[in-house]
């Protein structure tokens, strides 16, 4: 390999890395401002996003910690984020991702790191839920989106899972 072809692969996993990144914080910035339509478009048609223990931090009796979510395309994200349960949270909620360790394959990617929740009433602000998350995402003609997202809140069994099978991953790097 060239140098010059060495550096732009090298240029090109930098670029790759620093648009899922952006990608990432983008779902949180538009899932806090309610544009539940600029949040689906982040996601492939072939979306998949899976909770488990959704109402894990949460008071309202709507959700139950021991249940999970599955959301299945654009549709099913448009309707958890304009549904009661976020709904309660707006507007004053902030949805964080990271630190993330990413990890680019051509057109294909991987994201593992923590997210947060956090919920402001008059002048306290709460964390709702942290957990444990891992993006597999896809380059499309429109550039990276979301393909599938799994979250599980901290201290859980399948956090450590998912965990320990992203941590296994990382020996075939």
């Amino acid at each position: 390999m060239s140098d010059s072809t060495d550096f732009h692969t090298r240029l090109q996993a930098v670029e790759d890395e620093l648009a899922i990144r952006n990608l990432i914080t983008s779902y949180g910035l538009a899932v806090d401002c309610g544009d539940a339509d600029a949040a689906a478009a982040l996601h492939t048609a072939d979306c998949v996003y899976e909770v488990a223990a959704p109402g894990s931090g949460r008071n309202d009796n709507d959700r139950h910690v021991e249940d999970n979510l599955l959301l299945e395309g654009h549709g099913a994200i448009r309707e958890m984020l304009n549904g009661a349960g976020h709904q309660a949270l707006m507007p004053n909620c902030a949805h964080t991702a990271g630190p993330l360790r990413v990890d680019v394959l051509g057109d294909s990617a991987s994201a593992a790191g923590y997210s947060r929740l956090y919920h402001s009433k008059g002048e306290t602000v709460k964390l709702v839920r942290l957990g444990f998350n891992r993006w597999l995402l896809r380059r499309e003609e429109s550039g990276w989106r979301i393909q599938r997202r799994t979250s599980c809140p901290i201290g859980s069994d399948a956090a450590q899972e998912l965990l320990k099978a992203d941590i296994a991953g990382w020996h075939s790097l």
